[in-house]
């Protein structure tokens, strides 16, 4: 009864771990769909991909799964804070640099051309 009952709480731990971590990886690609928080939101959803991997280890009870995936989590999240950590510059250097503005995103240019085209179709059609 006693084992029944803790597989059965493991089990819904578990699940609740991977709604969780897959709902952060929704987060992170849809930060990722944002120019802004492009690079932010690819690193975020990659380091919760091994937290899937872990909950899905509570899940069925495979703690091999579980561990690798915990460990991986973790060294993806050091991943990320080192990256984040290099990644930042004082404001005051963003602000007056002396660097060439930086040319637009090829998803920007791409969009453009495309809202161009458009609106040469609808100029034809009507």
């Amino acid at each position: 009864m006693v084992d029944s009952l803790l597989t059965f709480l493991l089990v819904i731990i578990g699940l609740l771990l991977l709604f969780l971590s897959l709902a952060a990886v929704a987060f992170g690609a849809y930060m990722a769909l944002e120019d802004r928080t492009r690079e932010q939101g690819v690193f975020f959803a990659i380091w919760w991909v091994p937290a899937v991997a872990a909950s899905l280890g509570v899940v069925l009870r495979d703690w091999v799964t579980f561990a690798v995936g915990a460990l991986c989590f973790v060294v993806a999240g050091t991943a990320l804070a080192l990256e984040h950590r290099i990644s930042k510059r004082p404001a005051r250097d963003r602000r007056t640099g002396t660097r060439a503005p930086r040319r637009s995103s090829p998803y920007k240019s791409v969009k453009r051309r495309l809202f161009d085209r458009i609106k040469e179709y609808r100029k034809r059609a009507s």
